[in-house]
């Protein structure tokens, strides 16, 4: 009975780490995009990296990959999507500072009330150096 419940436990260990893999694969796939000879990233790969980091945001959520998913959406011209990905981010994690920063650009057009405030969380988080 032992060695059924421990293969059990083994096997659904085995499913739970199997099923984290293609989010691990896509997000380092995202990180092997690489800019071109002027040291941006071409329209085509931009959307790719933001496809890759929203399939690997599926298999691990956290407050890494939806910081620079939302700057890849600014970097698109899509700072409303940029916004809408990091808003319930700094509600759970509001010392995520480089979250608070991506909102204050994602926001400087729309709500700039918001924006600035976002800035100042940002400051408060991470003074500057003089």
């Amino acid at each position: 009975m032992i060695r059924i419940a421990l293969l059990i436990v083994a096997l659904a260990a085995a499913g739970w780490l199997a099923s984290g893999y293609p989010g691990a694969h896509d997000e380092a796939a995202a990180r092997a995009i690489r800019p071109g000879a002027g040291g941006q990233l071409t329209p085509a790969q931009v959307q790719r990296t933001i496809d890759l980091l929203h399939s690997a945001r599926r298999a691990r959520p956290d407050g890494e990959i939806v910081p620079r998913l939302a700057g890849l959406e600014l970097t698109a011209g899509h700072p409303d999507r940029a916004a809408a990905l990091v808003r319930p981010l700094v509600a759970y994690e509001p010392d995520n500072v480089t979250a608070w920063t991506v909102l204050a650009f994602a926001l400087a057009d729309s709500d700039p009330a918001v924006a600035a405030e976002a800035r100042e969380r940002r400051r408060a988080l991470a003074p500057p150096v003089e």
